[in-house]
């Protein structure tokens, strides 16, 4: 019997990777005909984390047949017909969703703004806690937009695939924090999804140092949090927990200099500034101004969907999973 995680399951698995965690082989076949819901085969398999009835493991069966019902599993039938990697090899015969199949997975019942947020996680720089939320620390992409678009391409009828594709449109990559997630789809998403009209943004993007600076820096490139190509404008996100002391200032007040030296006008983001919706309405109005956008106005529609979003990453109680 095979046991193929998925789902809520799959989705911790991937976001609680740490960087110095290896990246599992994928799987040359995709096919769950022996996939497992049994809670006798569970105990007894070699799993990446413990599950129990206040946090079931998710798993994928190939039929009606094979549903268990119980409390400590939450066992879905995938019928659709996979494509060669879409599971990563774990330990025995355990198996988990790729981390473009977890995304349509996680989109079959997700609104597209759930979907965005899951998706730019997932194509994120940066790990979460085993509570769902918050930042544990840096690691590379588990995988990109295009990578996630080329494997719905071949999966075309597959439950779930409107959403995926809709929501996917909206992911930000390779941004470092949950904090830098909010700011990149408050950019991305349409006003009535919560976003704010702003032009597209690259998260991370690389800004060339003058020779002049180049001692200052100690680097001939620096990366800048979320770069509008449009009006060569960067936003910085510092945040207390990595931004404070006198070192951490200094660099983080030098490294705001070179990148201003290099002809991109800087504006910084902390949490005070956004600490209510009202201070984080006033700091995208501070944005516009500084990077000579237009100012937008949104009806009630609209700013009742900016002020989820904002409700939704600033609540303490906000899980993934």
């Amino acid at each position: 019997m095979g046991i193929y995680l998925g789902h809520e399951s799959a989705l911790r698995y991937w976001l609680t990777k740490r960087g110095d965690e290896c990246v599992p082989d994928r799987l040359p076949l995709a096919n769950i005909a022996d996939g497992t819901a049994s809670l006798r085969d569970l105990e007894a398999a070699p799993l990446p984390f413990d599950f129990s009835e206040r946090r079931p493991l998710s798993v994928l069966v190939a039929c009606q047949a094979r549903l268990r019902k119980s409390s400590e599993v939450s066992a879905r039938v995938l019928k659709a017909r996979l494509p060669m990697g879409s599971f990563c090899e774990l330990a025995g015969s355990t198996a988990v969703a790729s981390p473009e199949l977890t995304y349509l997975l996680m989109a079959q019942d997700s609104s597209v703004v759930d979907a965005a947020i899951i998706g730019s996680y997932l194509c994120s720089g940066f790990s979460i806690g085993e509570d769902g939320r918050g930042y544990v620390g840096s690691r590379e992409p588990l995988v990109t937009p295009k990578e996630i678009s080329n494997y719905l391409d071949k999966v075309p009828g597959a439950y779930g695939i409107k959403t995926a594709r809709r929501a996917l449109k909206y992911v930000v990559p390779n941004t470092a924090s949950p904090m830098e997630v909010l700011l990149a789809l408050s950019c991305s998403l349409p006003p009535l999804l919560g976003g704010r009209s702003m032009p597209p943004v690259i998260a991370n993007q690389r800004i060339a140092v003058p020779d002049e600076l180049l001692k200052l820096a100690g680097t001939d490139s620096l990366y800048g949090d979320l770069f509008f190509a449009k009006v060569k404008g960067d936003l910085e996100y510092d945040s207390n927990e990595y931004h404070t002391g006198k070192f951490r200032s200094d660099h983080t007040f030098a490294r705001r200099n070179v990148i201003e030296a290099a002809g991109v006008k800087v504006v910084s983001a902390t949490w005070g500034q956004m600490r209510t919706f009202e201070m984080f309405n006033t700091f995208w109005w501070l944005v516009e101004r500084n990077f000579g956008l237009r100012h937008h106005s949104f009806n009630e529609r609209q700013r009742a969907a900016q002020e989820e979003l904002y409700l939704r990453f600033t609540d303490k109680e906000f899980r993934l999973f």
